[in-house]
């Protein structure tokens, strides 16, 4: 059942968007009710900047290991690795993954230097700052998606390396038992 609800939902890169709206949503719903919980509209227009450019420069660095992430996609060769990329149904949507995950990026970055641009005013009464929190929300989102989907990779190419040992050498020797020494 999990499975097939990770396959026909939660695997397709739109329901980021989805969960991210629907975050900010129930925030805003929740800060025009009760009129608490504006973490990003209570600081100053300097302050608020200061978040949107850090924002925009951390989101920039997760991308840089996204790519690093994505050049260890393209140079597994192992089996494992081979069916997933050929594969008629998952291949595609891998790399709709990938894809989303490393566009995202470039989004969410924009979204920031876009509000640096738009918020002029000290109280922010447009709501711009309601702009970075949705891109804060689809960064998280995505980044679920990137540690899973970065870990299926290690996998698959460690399950591969695995395969390569020659089957008539002997198996290698387990990891040595940590010994804990005294007054350490």
């Amino acid at each position: 059942m999990l499975n097939w609800l990770w396959r026909r939902w939660v695997g397709r890169p739109v329901v980021d968007l989805v969960i991210a709206g629907a975050v900010v949503g129930l925030h805003m719903a929740t800060v025009r009710i009760t009129g608490a919980g504006d973490v990003l509209g209570w600081p100053d227009r300097e302050q608020r900047i200061a978040v949107y450019t850090t924002t925009a420069t951390v989101v920039a660095i997760i991308g840089s290991f996204i790519t690093a992430a994505v050049t260890l996609y393209a140079a597994a060769t192992g089996p494992r690795m081979r069916v997933l990329r050929t594969h008629p149904r998952q291949g595609p949507e891998f790399r709709r993954n990938w894809m989303s995950i490393l566009s995202a990026t470039l989004v969410i970055s924009a979204l920031c230097l876009l509000a640096v641009v738009l918020d002029t005013t000290g109280r922010d009464p447009g709501g711009v700052h309601w702009l970075v929190e949705g891109a804060a929300a689809l960064g998280v989102a995505r980044a679920v998606r990137l540690v899973w989907l970065f870990g299926k990779v290690i996998i698959g190419n460690d399950l591969d390396l695995g395969d390569t040992r020659d089957p008539a050498s002997p198996p290698p020797p387990p990891p040595p038992v940590p010994v804990r020494q005294p007054g350490a």
